[in-house]
């Protein structure tokens, strides 16, 4: 092989193991020191200020297992019952969720149903064209809040270049599942990552088991393909120019898949919603919009990526394994890694490359043809 194909090579190995180290070492690791340095201060608005109507939007789903606890739950959030809407869609549930949610609409909780299942997100345009409340606030049907949510998310709203509030949702298992146990851990340090952007008003991409925006600034789902709703509003406000929050307090809990499997399955679901719509997010890499085309960067698309960047620094190692013995010892640490992974030999290491084959799996699957709507829920490990 000539040096010149040698050279290139490495060029390339290089590059590709420094976006991968940064995605997932440095941009963690050094978010806090950004956060801190562009904190975005001075908000406007007035304590003084009346609180905002809101409309709490649920899209359902064969949810009899949980959606009586809900209601309760909701009927304990501490809020002016009078500034305070309550919407249900069932989306042509199979089993007694409309049965269920009709019973309370004495107590203030609106019923929405779908004749067939259309999925979540026809169900979220017809719900926020119902609604009248000056903020939607969404959330799942098996996330339980806490009484001041309501109040916590809308706070920020008195400022009136924020467009969105994300709560913080806490992953719990009891499924005893590697994927399940590594979610859970995910989850904690996406949180984290969510709370440094929240301190600049750049959340990139809110959680739709907890999230509120404004009604003026809602951008109807597009319906043909599978699409993570969460994320194409909030993408859809950045791109107005308005500003994304994320309110550490405002706690909401929820279970993680009962099932590895199912797990995998709503990974490879969410993979390829962001890879069929992924060219309507890229505008927010403007380089005009410096700090948030880097968190976009270093947070979405990356991690996107990285199977791809795994699967070419693997194939860029090996030809160099066979010169230089700097990358004998890398390549011996990739495959010692993958292999660890394969037979769960570290659990970590099992979760991180399950992850990324359902994103990989996801990245292929957007390519073909897909029913529009309709759901595929997962059993969860409360149920």
């Amino acid at each position: 092989m000539s040096e010149q194909v040698l050279l290139y090579l490495q060029i390339a190995f290089w590059v590709l193991l420094i976006l991968f180290v940064h995605c997932y070492v440095l941009f963690p690791i050094t978010l806090p020191f950004v956060s801190e340095i562009f904190k975005r201060k001075g908000r406007d608005g007035s304590d003084g200020e009346s609180l905002p109507t809101v409309s709490i939007l649920i899209s359902a789903y064969n949810e009899e297992a949980v959606i009586e606890r809900k209601i309760q739950n909701l009927l304990e959030l501490d809020y002016p019952k009078e500034k305070l809407e309550i919407l249900i869609g069932d989306d042509g549930s199979a089993d007694r969720t409309a049965e269920i949610v009709e019973r309370y609409k004495d107590q203030g909780i609106t019923l929405v149903k779908a004749p067939q299942n259309a999925g979540k997100a026809a169900m979220l345009n017809r719900l926020q064209k119902e609604a009248s409340g000056e903020i939607l606030l969404f959330c799942d049907a098996n996330t339980m809040l806490f009484p001041n949510v309501v109040r916590k998310l809308t706070a920020p709203f008195k400022d009136k270049k924020i467009g969105c509030a994300c709560g913080h949702l806490i992953l719990t298992d009891k499924s005893g599942s590697e994927l399940g146990r590594g979610e859970s851990a995910y989850w904690d340090l996406e949180s984290e990552i969510k709370k440094f952007e929240g301190m600049m008003d750049l959340l990139i991409g809110g959680n739709g088991a907890l999230y509120a925006i404004r009604k003026k600034l809602y951008t109807d789902l597009p319906t043909k393909k599978s699409i993570m709703d969460d994320f194409f509003v909030t993408t859809k406000i950045l791109q107005k120019g308005y500003y994304c929050t994320f309110i550490a307090s405002a706690i909401g809990t929820e279970q993680t898949s009962k099932e590895t499997s199912g797990e995998f399955r709503r990974k490879v679901r969410i993979g390829r919603a962001n890879f069929n719509y992924m060219l309507s997010y890229l505008p927010l890499l403007n380089p005009f919009r410096p700090l948030r085309c880097y968190l976009f960067l270093s947070h979405k698309i990356l991690r996107w990526f990285s199977p791809h960047i795994m699967i070419l620094l693997l194939l860029v190692n090996i030809p160099l394994a066979g010169y230089y013995t700097p990358y004998r010892i890398s390549l011996g640490i990739l495959v010692a890694f993958l292999l660890a992974g394969l037979f769960k030999i570290i659990p970590g290491a099992y979760y991180f490359l399950s992850m990324n084959m359902a994103m990989l799996k996801g990245f292929f699957l957007s390519f073909g043809k897909e029913k529009s709507g309709g759901w595929a829920r997962e059993a969860r490990s409360d149920e």
